[in-house]
């Protein structure tokens, strides 16, 4: 019976709306009882569609869902990633839960007022934005009930303006690799003559001058050039995995702090980070013979224009 009742309302809609197309009338030509029968079923339809969201959504296993994506939020597979992406879901989660908001209900407005509550520099709070609307996008793509909040929002922060990037010169190096403790020389000579990423650096496993890593996700081989192995042979430490005990961010933090010094000591031109030394690996390897196919190879880029940009960035003619 509701379902005979729903379907002539449906059809009286239907004729109602090909009536009015077809004479196209204004709101004035229409009478008190076809403003009512218009009124009275977009209302029902309206609370329908809601009732019916609301179904989908309660059938949402929202736990579930947060746990594949944190698994699948990095196509490299990267811990740090996935460590990001979950500090930025919790936040909005703590969020929500103080102003009593469903997540998978955010409005637009909602979103705005989340970023404007955010601390941190500009870049910490985009980090955070990021990852949320990679989360919602990801909840989008799933159940077409759930739309993301966060897409074209003005209240993202501008980004500040990026340092200009230094690469050490050899003489530099040298006198960087002289001042270092044997840690942080042992990783700043991986980098500048290898070129593995700082991020390599915690699983890598050496035997002899030969090396097995990770890098963004994917296991990476080779061999280490004579710089390296001297330095390696020369060091107090674990030769095998001097590295594991500490964490991508205090390895870059301790290079960093240690070129710092030299550089207000007035030993080098600038305060280099970590990555900085797989530029000046970069270059100097790109110089020998300007091969920019073995070059891409050695930093292990997915594909050439990779490499291209990144050359260009450190002003390096090609």
């Amino acid at each position: 019976m509701q379902a005979e009742k729903q379907l002539i309302t449906n059809k009286t809609l239907e004729n109602m709306v090909l009536k009015l197309a077809e004479e196209s009338p204004e709101l004035n030509d229409l009478n008190i009882e076809q403003l009512e029968q218009i009124a009275k079923i977009v209302i029902t339809q309206n609370l329908t569609n809601e009732m019916s969201d609301k179904v989908k959504l309660a059938k949402i296993d929202y736990k579930k869902e947060k746990t594949i994506f944190i698994m699948q939020s990095s196509r490299t597979g990267s811990d740090y990633t996935q460590t990001c992406y979950y500090k930025a879901i919790r936040k909005l989660e703590k969020y929500t839960e103080k102003f009593g908001y469903n997540i998978l209900q955010l409005t637009a407005k909602q979103a705005d007022d989340f970023i404007y509550s955010l601390s941190g520099s500009p870049n910490s709070k985009n980090l955070v934005i990021a990852g949320i609307s990679s989360f919602y996008s990801y909840l989008e793509r799933r159940y077409t009930v759930i739309k993301n909040p966060f897409r074209g929002t003005k209240a993202r922060p501008v980004k500040k303006a990026v340092r200009e990037i230094e690469v050490p010169n050899e003489i530099e190096l040298f006198t960087i690799l002289n001042n270092l403790p044997e840690l942080e020389k042992m990783a700043v000579s991986v980098m500048a003559y290898r070129g593995l990423r700082v991020g390599a650096l915690q699983k890598l496993n050496i035997w002899g001058c030969k090396y097995q890593s990770v890098s963004k996700g994917k296991m990476i081989y080779g061999e280490f050039p004579v710089e390296v192995v001297v330095n390696i042979k020369g060091s107090d430490l674990n030769n095998r995995s001097p590295f594991n005990r500490y964490s991508t961010n205090a390895l870059k933090l301790r290079v960093y702090r240690q070129t710092q010094k030299l550089h207000k000591e007035g030993k080098i031109q600038a305060a280099y980070s970590a990555h900085d030394f797989r530029h000046f690996f970069a270059v100097q390897e790109y110089l020998k013979d300007k091969d920019i196919y073995r070059v891409s190879k050695l930093l292990d880029h997915n594909n050439i224009s990779i490499t291209e940009g990144y050359l260009k960035s450190l002003k390096v003619e090609i």
